[in-house]
Parts: structure tokens; sequence; C-alpha cells
């Protein structure tokens, strides 16, 4: 903290013991009752844009940068990220066992086309969240693998002793 002292000598300020070198506005704490609002929003498998979207709730930007601050919070999201990861997998799930729509008249009945599309597209969308939500378990799996022996010999020019 900086303390200032007044000489009436030189009629100016000065600075006595150590400095501030911090500038700008003092750093947001996390508050709790919001952190544990937001990992409950995300443990339902929903996005935090939806969460600030909301009225009255906290920017994206300073939730990052709580994330980037707070160690408790920053495992507590990750935990709930996880589980929301459980949900949408089993959002799939339900996705895929749905019956499909029937299209056509009385004796010519088959199944709707565009309602299979769209099913496809929404299973397809979560898939893609969640191999970027945890690629470890959910990404696609690369096998590349490789086997060998390399032998190498230098010649060179000079002659041993």
């Amino acid at each position: 903290m900086q303390k200032l002292q007044n000489t009436k000598s030189e009629g100016k300020l000065q600075t006595v013991g150590k400095q501030s070198t911090k500038l700008g506005r003092p750093t947001e704490k996390v508050d709790p009752v919001e952190a544990a609002r937001i990992c409950e929003w995300i443990a339902h498998g929903k996005t935090l844009r939806e969460y600030c979207r909301k009225k009255g709730s906290v920017q994206w930007r300073t939730i990052y940068k709580w994330l980037d601050k707070d160690e408790e919070f920053r495992s507590a999201f990750a935990r709930a990220r996880d589980t929301g990861c459980e949900i949408l997998f089993e959002e799939c799930l339900e996705l895929i066992d749905t019956p499909p729509v029937m299209c056509g008249s009385d004796g010519n009945e088959r199944i709707d086309p565009a309602f299979i599309n769209w099913q496809k597209n929404r299973v397809e969308t979560r898939f893609k969240m969640l191999s970027k939500f945890n690629p470890k378990r959910f990404g696609d799996k690369l096998g590349v693998e490789a086997e060998g022996n390399i032998n190498l010999t230098i010649a060179t020019g000079v002659p041993q002793a």
C-alpha cells in the first residue's frame, strides 16, 4: 500500500514506503454462489454461452478470468463439464432411439427422410461437441503406429588412426 506525505516546504506529495506496482482495476474474486450456478448449468449438458445470455448473469470473459485465477473453481468446472458430457452422450442415445416420423397418405406411409436427416444432424453435432470437450474419451482414435530399426553408418573421408 502506498503512503503519501505532504511536505509544506516543497508543496508536493512524496511517497513513503513501498509503492504499488499493480495498475488498473483490482481483480474480481470468484463469487461462490455464481460459481455453483455455473457448474450446475454446465453439469446439465448446457453451454456456457447459453448461461451468459441469461439476464443478470456474468459475462463469459469474467468466467474465463475466474477459471484462469481460481484452481478450485477450475476443477469444479472440469467435473461439471465431465458430467455434462455424460448427459450429452445419453441425449444422443435417446435421439437415436426415437422412433421415426411417418409421412405419406393411407396405404403409402413411409419413414420421413427429412426427420431422419434432422435427427442425424442433431446427434452428429452433439458428438462433435463431445469430441471437443473430452477428446481422450469421445474423440476420434488415430492409430499411428510405426516399428522399425534404423541403422546409420557415417562414412567420412578422414582416415582413422
